[in-house]
């Protein structure tokens, strides 16, 4: 007899956008600024406690993506006899690395953490955990009714997804561990248990970096779960190397980082004020429809960087100056609101920090502000309305990112951008490079950071 405990739970992660401080935040001692937006991954999960499964002892994970239309299957074991080892294994070999990730990381730290291998794993009734997963077509350059390439818009849809289905996991655990439940309608950064949200953050930046090979600041992780930030990256980040064992080593450098991350990382977080001028603001994206691999882009201009170093990284004259701009337009953002002066000024800041990074892109041959783009930010920026737009974060052929002055006639707007952007794939439509660019309707997230719904 199946004995369904009916009880739903919701999670929600926003996308990113890295306004200024890209490849910058590389260094642990060099800020970012980063805004959430309104698309968001969702994660709806439920529990069923299952009497007839011929396997106990096994954890078995039902997930089911809308956005690839296919389902994942794993079941989980812990095998003590080699020194607690989780093992896990996927069902008609369809695996996702991704997925698989994501609830070895959920485990190792939860189960760290609390006394539950017993009651997840258990000998009476096997435990199953279905997961349906919903990603919002924003972050991807297709429309809502019909997918073409499937190519992504650079919008954070990987950190979502990471941040929506670890942490919809963990809650799932401590509801099946400790019967407990947290607020609906809470973010993860208000709740009151500083122990859970660090092992909220710490099991998310462990499945990040199994995922990506522990490449880049994970800015987008941290961003996604707590909220538009300035961002300084994690010292001493997780990874731990295959076979996953929960042994005595594992759980005391688990504790630590969850130490760090309680007391000095997370109190920390110089989050940006809800009532921040800037977040009144509108923001546009235009989204290029070829995409980009950021670790290809990170690699590269790491050694670029590396080989350019007097003693260390960024000190030379180049990304010093690039440095100085970005703490010059982070600056602006946070100081009290001077509406004219400060327009000007971050619009001057902006044109000269993408000076910048064409020289960064020409010298190290990465295309972090691609040649072909450089007009229509040109021709953008030079709007009237318009304060800031720039190829963020990674850059490459992802989304352009637009601010606009506040109180500004939106339709009006509108109708310049896009009569910029058909200027732009007209003047492209024959060349080598297949080229578009796309308005997406994106805007900045009222509610920043994962939600319980």
């Amino acid at each position: 007899m199946n004995e369904n405990q009916n009880n739903k739970i919701i999670t929600k992660s926003p996308g990113k956008s890295l306004l200024s401080g890209g490849y910058l935040i590389l260094d642990k001692t060099k800020r970012g600024l980063v805004l959430n937006i309104d698309a968001y991954i969702k994660c709806e999960s439920e529990f069923i406690k299952n009497a007839n499964k011929k396997e106990k002892n096994y954890l078995y994970f039902n997930i089911f993506s809308e956005y690839l239309n296919q389902y994942f299957y794993y079941s989980v074991f812990i095998n003590f006899n080699k020194n607690k080892e989780i093992q896990i294994s996927e069902k008609n070999n369809q695996d996702n690395k991704w997925i698989k990730n994501c609830i070895i990381s959920s485990l190792i730290f939860y189960i760290s953490q609390n006394n539950a291998s017993k009651v997840l794993f258990n000998s009476e009734k096997s435990i199953e955990i279905n997961v349906n997963i919903k990603s919002d077509y924003k972050f991807y350059s297709y429309s809502p009714n019909k997918i073409s390439q499937n190519i992504k818009t650079g919008l954070g849809s990987s950190s979502a997804f990471i941040n929506s289905l670890t942490s919809n996991l963990i809650l799932t655990y401590e509801y099946l561990c400790q019967n407990k439940n947290y607020p609906k309608n809470s973010i993860i950064k208000n709740i009151d248990d500083k122990n859970f949200q660090a092992m909220i953050l710490g099991s998310c930046l462990l499945s990040n970096n199994l995922s990506q090979n522990k490449i880049g600041s994970c800015f987008d992780i941290i961003s996604s779960l707590f909220g538009s930030q300035i961002f300084i990256q994690v010292q001493n980040n997780i990874f731990l190397n295959p076979p996953f064992n929960l042994d005595s080593e594992t759980i005391s450098k688990i504790n630590n980082f969850l130490e760090y991350l309680k007391t000095s990382y997370i109190p920390n977080i110089l989050y940006l004020n809800e009532n921040n001028k800037y977040l009144q603001n509108k923001i546009f994206f235009i989204s290029i429809e070829i995409g980009s691999d950021t670790r290809i882009f990170v690699k590269k201009v790491l050694e670029y960087a590396n080989k350019k170093k007097k003693n260390k990284l960024y000190d030379d004259e180049l990304f010093t100056h690039l440095n100085e701009l970005n703490e010059n337009i982070i600056n602006i953002i946070l100081k009290d609101f001077n509406k004219d002066k400060d327009y000007i000024l971050l619009k001057e800041n902006c044109i000269k920090y993408r000076s910048i990074l064409r020289k960064i892109s020409e010298e190290s041959k990465v295309d972090i502000e691609p040649k072909i783009l450089t007009p229509l930010l040109d021709d953008l920026i030079n709007l009237n309305d318009i304060i800031y737009a720039i190829c963020p974060g990674a850059g490459g052929y992802d989304s352009i990112i637009i601010m606009a002055k506040e109180n500004t006639n939106i339709s009006d707007l509108i109708i310049k951008i896009n009569d910029l952007i058909e200027k732009f794939n007209q003047e492209n439509k024959d060349k080598k490079l297949d080229i578009k660019a796309n308005l997406l309707d994106v805007n900045i997230s009222k509610n920043p950071g994962t939600i319980i719904l």
